[in-house]
């Protein structure tokens, strides 16, 4: 599976797409805790404290935002794409 981050999360991380493997019933909250203890310095970008995301942190799975599936408990399968997007400042 896919999982590509954006804007400042990319420039934090140091990357732009991490490859995983997941196993059934993985959700998309474990992939998240797996990005962050993958890249810790991502950590206070995404999770307000575990279990709940940032304010507008944007996920997406497959182009749908996780809050119009089963947010954090949407389950995931290999082929699908996650996009990770910080907050988007500016004008």
């Amino acid at each position: 599976m896919q999982v590509k981050l954006y804007a400042s999360l990319r420039q934090t991380a140091g990357t732009k797409m991490l490859d995983m493997e997941i196993h059934p019933a993985t959700t998309i909250q474990n992939v998240l805790l797996e990005v962050t203890r993958r890249y810790p310095a991502l950590q206070d970008l995404i999770w307000k404290e575990e279990g709940r995301l940032t304010e507008f942190i944007h996920v997406f799975v497959n182009g749908v935002n996780i809050h119009h599936l089963d947010d954090l408990q949407t389950v995931l399968n290999n082929e699908d794409h996650v996009d990770i997007f910080p907050p988007v400042v500016g004008g």
